[in-house]
């Protein structure tokens, strides 16, 4: 059963225990481009699953999302709430508390520079940052939700960001570095929902007297990330993080919310689930480049995680997300 998170509640603790001086201070948003998008009540819609992630940013109206993966949970939004969420697993946006019958639909995407009619019920703007590097770490993170209750600062920073954009795209003259200024209001909202969750009280945390001192755990997942298939192990990522085996372990878990090999076989396998989707790779190459000694183990393991095994996980999500075997990873702008 989900564990359902209302706004300011316990559902975003891996970033509150982040030493904000230990955050990478270069942030680059490469190749992103935002959309709008409205939608009338009962809805049920999904967000496209891909190696990007999601920037949800709720003008008008309230919606509830339902996350399956890594773990279920379900975050009521209302106007004003802004949520990040990786594209590495499949979620849904529907309308409370009736769901439209029958399967979820894509969002119409509407170009930046086109307004929303007044007719929809909720009414979106969604930023699209195409880099498997910050989907993985979103996906292990989780999710990022702010509100203009729970993060006042943060979240008037990030609408203010919004409404520059609308104003790139007001006038069709300022077309001259249009796209350096969309990747520079990105990397506004980008720091100020990071900065939300690191000023953020650690609910489990309360009584103690400040956030863990995080640096080694952090160094750790950059190199997991940035090479997510190489020959990882416990004493690997301790060596990363300069902490002995013991210490990194409890940290980890204390941060992530799970130990630090499990973390490791569930983003090597969302990522190969990812790729025998989109490289229609067999299991034999899914297994040898995920590191698992057999094909039988890679398909016990991915059973384990998934529900099915490889091969039907691959059939489910082509037919209900669409997707062409040989799609390109990345979605296009509009």
């Amino acid at each position: 059963m989900a564990d359902k998170t209302e706004a300011g509640s316990n559902g975003f603790r891996s970033l509150r225990n982040l030493d904000a001086r230990n955050v990478r201070a270069d942030v680059r948003m490469d190749g992103v481009y935002f959309f709008r998008s409205s939608v009338s009540y009962p809805f049920n819609k999904r967000l496209e699953p891909g190696d990007f992630s999601y920037c949800v940013m709720v003008r008008r109206g309230r919606a509830r999302l339902t996350i399956d993966f890594p773990e279920p949970r379900v975050i009521d939004l209302s106007t004003g709430a802004i949520v990040g969420v990786s594209g590495l697993a499949p979620h849904r946006l529907h309308s409370v508390p009736d769901i439209a019958p029958g399967p979820p639909d894509a969002f119409e995407r509407v170009p930046i520079s086109e307004q929303i009619g007044p007719d929809g019920d909720v009414e979106l703007l969604v930023g699209v940052a195409p880099s498997e590097n910050i989907a993985l770490s979103n996906l292990i993170i989780g999710p990022l939700y702010l509100s203009r209750e729970s993060s006042p600062e943060c979240a008037r920073r990030i609408w203010r960001a919004a409404e520059l954009l609308d104003e790139e795209f007001i006038d069709a003259g300022q077309e001259y570095g249009q796209a350096i200024i969309v990747r520079r209001i990105a990397e506004i909202i980008l720091i100020n929902m990071t900065r939300s969750i690191l000023a953020g009280p650690a609910p489990d945390r309360a009584a103690e007297s400040g956030p863990i001192k995080s640096r080694g755990v952090i160094m750790a997942l950059r190199a997991f990330l940035d090479s997510p298939l190489e020959n990882w192990n416990i004493d690997r990522l301790a060596r990363t993080a300069g902490m002995s085996r013991t210490k990194f372990t409890e940290e980890f878990r204390h941060i992530v919310g799970r130990a630090p090999m499990q973390t490791v076989a569930r983003m090597r396998l969302t990522l190969m689930a990812r790729k025998m989707l989109m490289e229609d790779l067999s299991v034999e190459e899914a297994a040898d480049m995920s590191g698992y000694s057999s094909a039988a183990a890679f398909i016990r393991a991915f059973s384990r995680e998934f529900g099915a095994t490889p091969l039907r996980w691959r059939k489910l999500q082509s037919a209900d997300d669409g997707i062409e075997k040989d799609r390109n990873p990345h979605l296009q702008s509009p």
